[in-house]
């Protein structure tokens, strides 16, 4: 006599090929991840201390987000060039995962070779479009990027949509006026440079808008916080650390970059 078949009904059979799909999910998405971050850590040195550069005190901090998957494409570059001035830069690649890591590795590869020509900001960051327009046009990305003379102690800088470095002078803490510029791959128009004459003991705080962008407040909310906070602070390291005590989350969905330089 035959045995009967036992099947198995139709809804456990799907809830298996569903936790079997989950499971396969997770593991690509950490995939992903371990990629991100190795390419991450190979091209985005981080100091754990500070750093001296001509002119300058540096301080760097590197936050990823609190979302596990959400691997973003922040970058800096402090680096001192042939004629002995400081190229300084900050950056973020819209997106997040394995694209923007590797749009973060293009744009900082890029501008650390154009910056050896000595061509002006403006310049360097009209070539970034022209690169990102060409090679990623399913990117946008921002971008500060600038050029500090230690004997003058002149910063001049170019920005692509990018939140404005906040400058610490005495008990005051402001932020610069921006030159014109729009986003990285948003347009084909012209970007402006500015230039200030920085002091002794001031200090100079560049970072990405991961800082101070959340869902429950705007742009210009979370940049009044921040001024009000970093007003007084001159060492960069307790300036940091002050900043991200107020304006830290750990509910943000972005990474977080900052690099705090102290003019001396």
């Amino acid at each position: 006599m035959r045995k009967p078949v036992t099947r198995m009904p139709r809804y456990q059979s799907d809830a298996a090929h569903a936790d079997t799909d989950s499971v396969r999910l997770a593991a690509e998405l950490a995939a992903e991840r371990n990629v991100t971050l190795e390419l991450q850590r190979a091209i985005l040195p981080l100091h754990e201390a500070p750093f001296d550069l001509p002119g300058l005190r540096a301080v760097v901090r590197y936050l990823p987000a609190s979302q596990d998957s959400r691997v973003g494409g922040d970058w800096y570059i402090t680096a001192e060039m042939p004629g002995g001035h400081v190229l300084l830069a900050i950056g973020d690649v819209g997106g997040h995962g394995l694209a923007a890591a590797a749009g973060m590795a293009r744009l900082r590869g890029a501008l650390a070779g154009l910056a050896i020509t000595g061509a002006p900001p403006e310049r360097l960051v009209g070539w970034l479009n022209d690169l990102v327009h060409h090679v990623g046009p399913e990117h946008t990305a921002s971008v500060i990027a600038g050029y500090f003379d230690p004997p003058t102690r002149v910063l001049t800088w170019a920005q692509a949509g990018h939140p404005p470095p906040v400058l610490v002078r005495g008990q005051q803490a402001a932020a610069l006026r921006s030159p014109a510029g729009i986003l990285l791959g948003a347009a084909r128009s012209g970007y402006d440079a500015a230039s200030l004459e920085l002091r002794r003991d001031d200090l100079l705080l560049l970072y990405s808008d991961g800082l101070i962008e959340r869902r429950h407040r705007s742009l210009d909310e979370g940049l009044a916080a921040l001024t009000a906070t970093a007003a007084g602070i001159t060492d960069p390291e307790n300036m940091i650390s002050a900043v991200l005590d107020t304006l830290g989350s750990t509910d943000t969905e972005d990474d977080t970059c900052l690099v705090a330089l102290y003019v001396y």
